[in-house]
Formats: C-alpha cells, sequence, structure tokens
C-alpha cells in the first residue's frame, strides 16, 4: 500500500511509522515549552495589573468563590471521533470510488465529464439554487455527480457523526421499521451500516422514500454492495422497501426510527413562507408516519447542512418537536431554549449551531476528486437534531450528586484567540445559555466535543461577553 493512498487509513487505525511519530513527540515537546513560556509571561503580567488595579483583583477573587475560575474538565465525549469507525467501514470509505464505478458503469467519457458535472450540481446546491429542479436526480448525469461526489463526503459526515453516538441512541429492536425521507441513493442507510456494526444483525425493514426511483434503484445496489462486504454467514442485509413519493406519501408499517439527511433545507429553499410556520409543518409531517397508540420508543433524526439558514431551520424543529413531548438527546445537552439559534431580524449576529472536523483525514482519492473539480474541501460540516419519545417510559433515573455537581457543555465552534489573555475559548450550548468557555488549563477541546464542568454555585458575578453575551466560563 503506497503512503498517500494508506494516510487515512492508518491515521484512523492508529497505525503510525515511527518516524512520523517521532516528529509528532518534537513538536509536542516544542509546544509544550512555548505554553510553559506564555503561561509565565501572563503570570507576570496579571501580578503588575493586580498592583496596578486591586479592585479588579478583588472582582476575581468573588468569581473564583462561585466557580468561574480553576473549572477543570471531567470527562470530554468526542463527536467525530475516526477511531470509532470500525476497520471494514473504513476501507469500504477509503475505496467508495470503486463501489461506485461498479455500480454505475460509467463510460470512460462519462468519467471525464464528471468534475465539470460535479461542479455544475454544486452551483446548484448552493449559490445558483434557482436553476436546481425539484426532481434533479432523474437526470442520469445528475446522479452519477451525486454520487461519486457528494454521496461519498457525506457517508465522511454521518459514519463519523454515527459511530460516536450513545449505544442505545437509535433504541431499534428486531423487526423494526424504519423511514429514510428524501433518502435519493440511500446515503443515511448506508451510513448507519457503516457506523454501527451492532445493528447488522438485526432484521430491520428500511422504507426508502423519494421523487427519483432511479436514485433509489442506484442506492440499494450501492448499499448491498456495501453489506456484502461486511456481513458474515448468519447475517442478511436489512430489507429495503423503495417508495417513489414526495414527503408525506404514506408506507405500509408505521416505523419506530425517521431519518431525514439534506432534505428540509432543499425544500425550503423554494418557499417563500417563513422558517418557523415551515419548521412546524415540517415537523407535523414527519410526526404524521409515527403510530399514536404505541409505547415504544419513537425517534427522528434530522441531519442538515452546517450553513447558517439550515441550521435555524434544525433549531425551528427542534422547537417544533419538544412541544410534540420528543425530547433531545444529541447535540444538545438539555431541553431549554436553543441558545444558538441561528441569526434572526431581532439578532442579525446570532449564533447558529453547526459542527464541523478538519479533512485531512479523508481518502486520498475522493481529495483529489474535490481538487480536480475545484471545490477543495478543508472542512465537514452539518447540522443535526437526534430527538426521541416513549409514552410510558420506565421509571426515570433521578440525576446523581454528580449530575447535579456538573454542567454539560456542547463544543460548537473551532478555537477563538483571546490574545488579551493569551489563551484560546470556544463557544458552547449549555443548560445555563450560550457560554463562552475559556481554555485555561489547555485541555484543547475539538469541534463538537461535550464536556463536563463543575457547575457555578451562582451566575451573580459571572462576566459576559461584550460580542455575543454569552457567559464567560474558564475550563
Amino acid at each position: 500500500m503506497k503512503k498517500e493512498e494508506a494516510k487515512w487509513y492508518e491515521k484512523a487505525s492508529g497505525k503510525k511509522q515511527h518516524k512520523a511519530e517521532n516528529s509528532a513527540k518534537f513538536a509536542a515537546k516544542n509546544e509544550l515549552k512555548k505554553q510553559r513560556k506564555e503561561e509565565k509571561a501572563q503570570k507576570n503580567d496579571a501580578k503588575t495589573e493586580d498592583k496596578k488595579n486591586p479592585q479588579k483583583k478583588a472582582n476575581i477573587e468573588n468569581r473564583r468563590k462561585n466557580n468561574f475560575s480553576q473549572n477543570k474538565s471531567s470527562k470530554t465525549v468526542s463527536m467525530f471521533e475516526l477511531k470509532n469507525i470500525p476497520e471494514d467501514s473504513l476501507e469500504i470509505l477509503k475505496n467508495f470510488g470503486k463501489i461506485v464505478a461498479d455500480t454505475r458503469n460509467l463510460s470512460p467519457k462519462q468519467q471525464v465529464l464528471l468534475p465539470k458535472q460535479i461542479k455544475n450540481l454544486s452551483h446548484q446546491l448552493t449559490d445558483d439554487r434557482n436553476s436546481r429542479r425539484l426532481g434533479y436526480m432523474n437526470d442520469a448525469s445528475q446522479l452519477s455527480a451525486y454520487i461519486s461526489y457528494f454521496m461519498w463526503w457525506n457517508l465522511i459526515r454521518l459514519t463519523r457523526l454515527f459511530a460516536n453516538f450513545p449505544k442505545n441512541a437509535f433504541n431499534l429492536k428486531e423487526e423494526d421499521v424504519c423511514l429514510d425521507l428524501g433518502s435519493g441513493p440511500l446515503t443515511v442507510p448506508c451510513a448507519l451500516w457503516l457506523a454501527r456494526p451492532e445493528l447488522r444483525s438485526k432484521k430491520l425493514t428500511f422504507y426508502v422514500l423519494d421523487l427519483s426511483q432511479g436514485a433509489l434503484s442506484a442506492g440499494e445496489e450501492i448499499f448491498l454492495s456495501i453489506a456484502a462486504k461486511t456481513l458474515t454467514e448468519d447475517q442478511n442485509p436489512w430489507k429495503i422497501v423503495r417508495v417513489k413519493g414526495a414527503v408525506g406519501t404514506q408506507i405500509k408499517q408505521k416505523p419506530s426510527l425517521i431519518t431525514c439527511g439534506n432534505v428540509f433545507n432543499e425544500l425550503a429553499q423554494t418557499n417563500e413562507m417563513p422558517l418557523d410556520f415551515l419548521a412546524k409543518n415540517y415537523t407535523n409531517d414527519i410526526l404524521k408516519y409515527f403510530d399514536k397508540e404505541t409505547n415504544s420508543a419513537q425517534t427522528v433524526l434530522l441531519i442538515e447542512p452546517g450553513d447558517p439558514r439550515s441550521a435555524r431551520l434544525v433549531s425551528l424543529m427542534r422547537d417544533s418537536f419538544i412541544r410534540k413531548n420528543f425530547m433531545p438527546l444529541s447535540p444538545c445537552p438539555h431541553i431549554h431554549v436553543c441558545p444558538m439559534a441561528g441569526r434572526t431580524s431581532s439578532n442579525p449576529g446570532g449564533k447558529w449551531c453547526n459542527f464541523a472536523f478538519d479533512t485531512a483525514d479523508a481518502p486520498e482519492e475522493l481529495l483529489r476528486f474535490s481538487k480536480n473539480a475545484n471545490l477543495k474541501k478543508e472542512r465537514a460540516s452539518l447540522s443535526y437534531v437526534l430527538v426521541s419519545k416513549e409514552k410510558n417510559p420506565m421509571a426515570e433515573e433521578k440525576p446523581s450528586q454528580n449530575d447535579s455537581e456538573n454542567l454539560k457543555l456542547r463544543i460548537a465552534s473551532d478555537f477563538i484567540k483571546l490574545p488579551e489573555i493569551r489563551k484560546s475559548a470556544y463557544y458552547c450550548c449549555s443548560e445555563i445559555g450560550l457560554v463562552l468557555a475559556v481554555d485555561k488549563t489547555n485541555i484543547r477541546p475539538k469541534n463538537g466535543d461535550l464536556l463536563s464542568v463543575k457547575r457555578p454555585k451562582s451566575l451573580e458575578n459571572a462576566d459576559y461577553d461584550k460580542k455575543s453575551g454569552a457567559i464567560i466560563l474558564e475550563i
């Protein structure tokens, strides 16, 4: 295996060459020296400032009493940890281009035209949306472009997300029925199969619904090809039931899980009604598929792009689900009003809830594909919410003492430099509102990480960020 071809797979598997390890250790030592030098300079500056301004020192002491300083993180849970994806799935993701070539049977001429078609479709999905038809995947060339490029990137995003969900996030049992709305080429079912090997042995029926029968047929071929490479002798692939139609088209069975990947943002793009109105309608459209009389758990997974408008739509639909007694399981660390509800007329600078990771670990072939289509992608982002409802759940567990003493923070940004104190900070979602977490102890969390820190005793002496209004909390 060539070095450049193995880079992504080796990094994901933790198989590094000694030379790379030594280089990393050398870089880590230099970074540690730099941090210590900065901390020493910061302490000296603080001592000088305290002598000049004794009142400021008194305010700092008050904040310490309320646990706003020296707040050490006790636990970190990653959102996009690559090593949680099974090795057989990593191999499939790395060679997904071959699966597409085998199932699509593209001629040499069609392969040459792919980069141009991918770029044209990219414009239709982003800055030239008015030119995109609602059933654009019915066009064979656009379907090939979508599968060859956009589906591949979406699988990278979704497998990393799904693989890091809690063990019982989907709460699926034997013979359960699932529904994927706007399924296209079955991206969500494929990602679920790749990311959650414990579900492969379950007898599940997946209804996949889309306007394009061609996309559904191509997606089923890809799904079966992926399943064939990962099945054991005693396993069978999930039953796929293709349904041609728009959101709202009825199916014969009642699902336990409904998934929607990159669906409602596309519908909203061509609708002039306000987003809050659309969010309520879309939520009701989803809930009509569930059995109103069942006591079993009902779960919805909504995933959209990480842009401001799509994130705003996700936040509004989250609110609509909560009003229908569905509880957010992820990414929200609470059930209160979303502190990152996006940009509105009253708050044009509002933060929107989205998460991202660096794409340097993506398959080399996919990165080359992006480069050839002049669509270089350094980051992959998304907005999502996972909600669930159970009519007669088991007796709820009482919160432990640790839960009442700790505060959960969901990192929702990359690091922000604070040159005045020579530290980094991160915007976070929490039950006390939007938080600007100052990395006092250099834990360096990643975008999407879930932290558990000591809960402040009071917000009375808290400082607030002038730009965003976020509560400033040291971690």
